[in-house]
């Protein structure tokens, strides 16, 4: 694999993959020369010429503009359905929250829903009433199990169901089409968490028949922090109410706050946002969609991580969480903590995380590995999962390795 001479021109966009050891792209993932030039270009002609006036305004359209429509590409949508966004949790949080929410409503969703899509329904929970039905799953389970439970918990008084594409725990891939299905049968609005599906999963929003679809930039997109996107089914806007609302927002606007709301996906862009992270996002969106593409990418990624899970099966001291579908999230679960396990990856040079709340380790293969890479990681694991490994499992953790394996206080 490492010989294929398009990986290798890929791979010298990504210098700290060619640096080695990085495997936590479901966090955060590589920044690509790409988008780390547009990002620098961006910002040395602003420092330059100025943020101001008519050449600046059609710059700035001009960079949005380009960011929606490769966005749309990406998912399958028309550029009038995408609004940017700052990550996935803002998408998640302007259809939560934009629905006419009723008493004696409910919300559905998983137990191991991303926070991004969780914690905006206990907001609805605690301030509106909401009820919200949280399905039990247990890392490790047959994943064809969960569609049919999440469609059980979903009856004529659901106004939301939230779901993840992919999961962040374990990397399974849920079927979507049957609980979608269940859910607009019984008219409620569906919102997908993509943030660990764009760009390493082919997605298509109108074959999903998703009502809508949130991406962030910077994980498997290769993209800067701050970048994300919001897919609306032209159907949702008559549905998702303007939340928080700013000049980018309407169309036109009245001095006694009287509006007329953008007629696309645009209205729920608020104000200002730094265009070169933008211009960076739409850099890495090119890169992704010209020079990697998503169906070389998902099965690569796929691939490397399925020999990884199978290097991993059946080993003493570590049970394999991911299930057979799935993308490049490899989850273990050990007899050694899972931060004592973190710590000694991150001495042996390998950047892997734990997920809180599950005491198990998550590493994250992509396409842009090598196939020694991923041997040299399931030997490190391996190692670092012994019980008696020279590491000493007493010492403190230093700085670097404690952020390491800090919890899932921010991203996924």
């Amino acid at each position: 694999m490492s010989a294929d001479p398009q990986l290798t021109t890929l791979r010298a966009a990504l210098p700290v993959i060619a640096a080695g050891g990085y495997f936590n792209s479901g966090y955060t993932g590589p920044l690509c020369a790409p988008a780390h030039e547009a990002v620098v270009a961006t910002s040395a002609r602003e420092f330059g010429t100025g943020r101001m006036g008519a050449a600046a305004r059609a710059i700035r359209d001009a960079v949005q503009g380009s960011a929606r429509r490769r966005v749309a590409r990406l998912l399958g949508a028309a550029e009038d359905e995408v609004a940017l966004t700052h990550h996935t949790t803002d998408g998640m949080n302007v259809i939560a929250h934009g629905l006419d929410w009723r008493p004696g409503d409910n919300a559905v969703t998983t137990k191991v829903e991303h926070k991004g899509g969780l914690l905006p329904l206990g907001v609805l929970r605690d301030r509106r009433g909401v009820e919200l039905r949280t399905v039990d799953w247990t890392p490790g389970e047959p994943q064809r199990e969960l569609p049919r439970r999440l469609a059980a918990a979903i009856d004529g008084r659901t106004r939301l169901v939230v779901l993840s594409h992919v999961s962040y725990v374990d990397g399974g891939v849920l079927d979507l089409a049957p609980v979608i299905e269940a859910a607009h049968r019984h008219g409620a609005f569906v919102a997908v968490d993509g943030a660990q599906s764009a760009g390493v999963l082919p997605v298509d929003v109108r074959a999903l028949d998703a009502d809508a679809y949130a991406v962030s930039g910077q994980k498997w997109l290769c993209g800067p922090e701050g970048t994300g996107a919001l897919y609306l089914h032209p159907r949702g806007l008559d549905r998702v109410a303007q939340t928080w609302v700013g000049w980018a927002s309407v169309d036109t606007w009245e001095l006694d706050g009287h509006f007329v709301p953008n007629p696309d996906v645009s209205r729920y862009e608020v104000g200002t946002r730094g265009l070169p992270q933008i211009a960076g996002f739409a850099a890495a969106l090119s890169w992704h969609l010209e020079e990697v593409g998503t169906a070389w990418a998902a099965k690569r990624t796929a691939d490397l991580a399925e020999e990884a899970r199978q290097t991993l099966t059946g080993r003493p001291g570590l049970t394999v969480l991911t299930p057979d579908d799935h993308t490049g999230l490899l989850t273990v679960r050990t007899e050694v903590p899972a931060e004592t396990v973190v710590r000694r990856m991150a001495e042996r040079g390998f950047t892997v995380r734990t997920i809180q709340g599950y005491d198990c380790v998550r590493a994250c293969v992509g396409w842009f590995h090598t196939a020694d890479e991923v041997a040299a990681l399931t030997s490190a694991l391996l190692d670092a999962t012994a019980p008696d490994t020279a590491a000493s499992d007493t010492a403190a953790l230093d700085a670097a390795a404690s952020d390491t394996a800090r919890p899932d206080t921010a991203g996924a």
